[in-house]
């Protein structure tokens, strides 16, 4: 039988706490800016996908992205208070999030 990387979480610890003891961590640079990601279960990650409609239906991107830099990006700490909300004060902030993005979600799928 395979080892399971992600055990089943127990039904008293949250998801946030389940994260903190099983995740793991990458630091990226993207424009001058360090960002540490941390990973999530797979099942939060294909939710959020299907909430907001990026497997088929109406799509909210800007929904998709604002959760996911919420939950996967743990440094600087206003991405993660402030999700896509940080980038609307920030010159090219169309640009750096969809860097972010496409390093979050890499990650997210195992490129390292």
């Amino acid at each position: 039988m395979e080892k399971k990387l992600w055990p089943d979480r127990p039904k008293g610890l949250s998801e946030r706490s389940y994260r903190k003891y099983m995740a793991k961590q990458k630091k990226i640079t993207i424009e001058e800016t360090d960002y540490t990601l941390q990973s999530v279960s797979p099942k939060w990650y294909y939710d959020l996908n299907d909430r907001c409609g990026m497997t088929g239906g109406k799509k909210n991107t800007a929904g998709y992205i604002d959760e996911l830099l919420k939950n996967v990006v743990v440094e600087p700490a206003e991405v993660r208070t402030q999700g896509l909300n940080y980038f609307n004060e920030i010159d090219d902030g169309i640009f750096i999030s969809e860097m972010l993005v496409k390093q979050v979600e890499s990650f997210l799928r195992g490129g390292r």
